[in-house]
């Protein structure tokens, strides 16, 4: 597995534990791609950052997650998919920009807690740490 040989031995048996099959399983795949060229070349929004309409097709992504989150449907948004098999699998357009793949499907139970937070992978950073107030500070060792 391509993913897994990217991280140390000890990660890679981890790595090769985790549920990745619910791809399959799952009832519902989304692609959410991004025109980029939808408009035109000169758009409101965009024309200091061109890159907001990636930034907006991700807060949509993360809209769908919290809605369908309510209707007790869990969300995954695969990152183990190469661009160019979605494309071929899906005939996407290459000017299209593909922002995810999302599996959706009902859920018994949600965890209190991410599950690689629960497999030890990587604790949960502390709030303190991320947010700044008034200036950049320097809070990471």
């Amino acid at each position: 597995m391509e993913s897994a040989e990217q991280f140390s031995e000890d990660k890679q048996g981890q790595y090769k534990s985790f549920k990745l099959e619910g791809i399959m399983e799952a009832p519902l795949g989304i692609c959410v791609t991004c025109d980029k060229e939808r408009n035109g070349p000169i758009v409101i929004g965009r024309t200091i950052k061109p890159e907001m309409d990636v930034y907006s097709t991700v807060c949509a992504i993360q809209n769908m997650w919290l809605a369908a989150r309510a209707e007790n449907i869990g969300l995954g948004w695969v990152s183990i998919i190469h661009d160019d098999v979605l494309r071929s699998a899906l005939n996407i357009p290459e000017e299209l920009e593909i922002i995810g793949y999302l599996c959706l499907g009902y859920v018994t139970k949600f965890k209190d807690k991410p599950e690689l937070e629960d497999f030890g992978w990587l604790p949960r950073e502390n709030l303190d740490q991320l947010i700044h107030k008034e200036k950049w500070s320097k809070k990471r060792d």
